[in-house]
């Protein structure tokens, strides 16, 4: 994995900015917890602060009339809600329900409510609302980017911020902007993905990660992070199911003043445990290459 990633940031830097102290600071290598640098940067940027702490209200107001208004909740059908509760059952008692709610214009199954500004070719930017446009308009300026292509909210609650290691359709465009609000976490580029990605010991994972050459990317809230090139197409990106404060405890980890119950990710170690608030909502663009 070492190597791969190595050869792939070579090819990652494209018409954006380069990597920075800012990005290396925000990645690390899983289990050394070793930074990472330029050259072995797959592709992804990290922009802390995004939205500004006096925006954030607003925006995350917007994302959730959105999501109670166009969305579709991820988590309806019965056998794959007694894998993922059997999947989480070393949580005990205070497992989290398991709840997925997306926003998105792209079309994904029958009953599912589309997105009014629309999907790839035919998005109509003029039909997001304002808090959302602004920071579309915000991600464009700041990147070498073309047409706005796709927007997706997700909204997570009670500290379930699960999310399967994953690609994104090709057709959504070959930048990836994913915007966080209200809780920090940690997103991951692994090599594993669906359905090994699901079908992986969780507990394991929420402690190892998927692989041993995963790559941690810390997300503290109102930050942004553009994904291009392999970090987009070929490395997959998720977020693990978390470990609890009771099994931080047990392997020596400070955990404070939190409940035995409560979820953290890790930023490259297991040492380095990452708080999670209650709710989290990310909010996806992806935008064409220019021309």
């Amino acid at each position: 994995m070492a190597s791969l990633l190595k050869s792939l940031g070579r090819g990652a830097q494209s018409q954006h900015r380069d990597f920075n102290d800012v990005d290396r600071c925000h990645l690390r290598f899983v289990g050394s917890g070793a930074h990472v640098d330029a050259a072995r940067n797959p592709g992804l940027r990290v922009f802390p602060d995004f939205v500004a702490a006096s925006e954030a209200r607003e925006v995350a107001t917007c994302a959730r009339a959105l999501l109670e208004e166009f969305g579709r909740s991820h988590a309806l059908n019965p056998r794959h809600l007694r894998f993922y509760r059997k999947q989480m059952a070393h949580l005990g008692a205070a497992a989290p329900p398991v709840n997925m709610l997306r926003v998105t214009g792209r079309y994904e199954c029958a009953d599912q409510p589309i997105a009014p500004w629309g999907y790839g070719d035919d998005l109509d930017a003029a039909r997001l609302p304002e808090p959302l446009r602004r920071l579309a308009d915000r991600a464009a300026a700041g990147l070498a980017v073309g047409a706005l292509r796709d927007v997706t909210i997700n909204g997570r609650h009670s500290s379930f911020f699960r999310l399967d290691a994953h690609v994104d359709p090709p057709k959504d465009g070959p930048n990836v902007c994913i915007v966080g609000l209200l809780s920090d976490t940690v997103l991951t580029l692994s090599s594993v993905g669906p359905p090994d990605s699901t079908a992986a010991d969780q507990r394991r994972v929420a402690v190892h990660s998927w692989d041993a050459g995963d790559v941690d990317a810390l997300v503290r809230a109102n930050t942004m992070v553009h994904m291009y090139g392999p970090a987009r197409d070929t490395l997959n990106h998720g977020i693990r199911l978390g470990v609890s404060a009771a099994e931080l405890r047990e392997r020596g980890v400070d955990a404070g003043d939190a409940r035995d119950g409560a979820l953290f990710d890790f930023f490259g170690t297991l040492e380095t445990p990452i708080p999670r608030q209650p709710e989290r909502i990310s909010v996806v663009f992806a935008f064409a290459d220019p021309g």
